[in-house]
């Protein structure tokens, strides 16, 4: 039987162990690349591409509900601009802002709203809450920084193919070079059950076109 006064100290050893293990997690999934030194350079030249535009296809699937649109991106520093283009002629919704001043989001039916985040907006219209400000890093093919990265894998060009971060799994499936870069053509993301309740969300990012 553990004495009483002991509990506080186990918790606090229990808690310390957790923290470690993920610290290391963190830190060494850069050790699972053919050349660290590389993907470090790689990494740093990725995260100062802060100006960019993408053109591709977005489809969403929710439990048995599935979403596709067209998507036009454009991200320059922390604002925000992106369309979305339903089938058919069906509809458009686009929303604008930055994390700092909001965002204000512009219907299919040519209304217009204020939100405090672009997750609000996707989970309104697909019902999932889709991680914006991880996805900017992930469309470039890099986890986000400070983040907790787990089971990550690079391919044999020393560029990342799978992670898992912020309760997401994301696949690498294409690259292709824009300039002097290599960035993600094809992307696929699952989030990560927490419970049998939870729906199985799928998300697949198709990029036809970078610019930069």
């Amino acid at each position: 039987m553990i004495k009483p006064f002991l509990r506080p100290y186990l918790w606090l050893l229990a808690g310390s162990s957790i923290l470690l293990q993920a610290s290391c997690t963190t830190s060494s999934y850069i050790s699972k690349a053919s050349d660290g030194d590389a993907w470090k350079q790689n990494r740093a030249e990725l995260e100062s591409l802060q100006q960019w535009k993408i053109q591709g296809k977005i489809s969403i699937r929710s439990g048995e509900d599935l979403y596709t649109a067209d998507l036009y991106w454009q991200q320059q520093q922390q604002a925000l601009n992106l369309r979305l283009v339903a089938p058919f002629s069906q509809g458009v919704t686009q929303f604008t802002g930055t994390t700092e001043h909001g965002y204000q989001v512009l219907t299919e039916h040519g209304e217009t709203f204020d939100v405090d985040s672009p997750e609000v907006v996707t989970e309104n219209a697909f019902g999932v809450s889709l991680p914006f400000d991880e996805l900017k890093s992930w469309i470039k093919g890099l986890p986000a920084r400070d983040q907790f990265v787990w089971k990550a894998k690079f391919n044999q060009q020393n560029r990342l193919e799978a992670f898992q971060q912020s309760g997401w799994q994301i696949k690498l499936l294409k690259y292709k070079k824009t300039g002097a870069r290599w960035l993600p053509s094809k992307l696929f993301l699952s989030r990560i059950k927490e419970d049998l309740t939870d729906n199985k969300v799928e998300v697949r990012l198709i990029v036809r076109r970078w610019i930069i």
